[in-house]
């Protein structure tokens, strides 16, 4: 029965987050800082339907991982051009950026662990998930 005037409940299609989903979610995340995009890519395929809390947490180690894939690439590729001039002027550059750019994923996947490991979502920074997957 419709009440007139009165909006209609939505109801939340969510509910709390069991171990498992968060242990998944975590496994995603922790498994991006050592194998990239590939451990997240998993979860994401075999259980992204089976719970949207493990679909959101893989999902955004999944962009993550990608997302600093592509940093690396970009940083492979001033490397190279660096390189040209000289090797040493290309290892000074790109060691500290490459170390930088790993400790700050690494730091914002550890955050992300643990605000999953507790049952709640969490929203990385734009500027190191770009929104490759939903």
């Amino acid at each position: 029965m419709t009440v007139i005037g009165k909006a209609p409940q939505r109801r939340v299609p969510h509910g709390p987050a069991t171990r498992a989903e968060e242990t998944l979610s975590v496994l995603a995340y922790l498994g991006a800082i050592v194998l990239g995009p590939l451990v997240p890519l998993i979860v994401y395929l075999t259980r992204r339907h089976a719970s949207w809390f493990i679909r959101w947490h893989a999902t955004q180690a999944l962009n993550v991982a990608l997302t600093c894939l592509l940093y690396a690439i970009s940083a492979a590729i001033v490397g190279a051009l660096l390189s040209v001039d000289s090797t040493t002027t290309a290892l000074i550059v790109m060691v500290p950026v490459a170390t930088a750019g790993w400790l700050i994923m690494t730091v914002n996947l550890v955050r992300a662990a643990i605000i999953a490991s507790r049952g709640d979502a969490y929203s990385m920074p734009p500027w190191i998930c770009s929104p490759l997957i939903k």
